[in-house]
């Protein structure tokens, strides 16, 4: 069993971890408490990698303003 902590916005599951591919599963999603976006956030941010999308190249609407103090 694999448990993936997400977030359900009302209309759709978020997924906040990544979900394993090239296989199919069953899955039970299990709506734990209503969410507090305050503690969510710190909880994300406070995560090692939770800024590293900034230094991938696809990501280049952020990459310009990385890169503007670098030079």
């Amino acid at each position: 069993m694999i448990a993936i902590k997400g977030i359900y916005d009302g209309k759709k599951v978020i997924p906040l971890e990544p979900l394993p591919e090239n296989k199919k599963y069953k899955i039970l999603i299990t709506l734990l408490e209503e969410f507090d976006s305050d503690e969510e956030i710190r909880g994300f941010t406070s995560q090692e990698d939770a800024f590293s999308f900034w230094y991938n190249e696809k990501e280049n609407i952020y990459q310009n303003y990385i890169l503007r103090d670098k030079k």
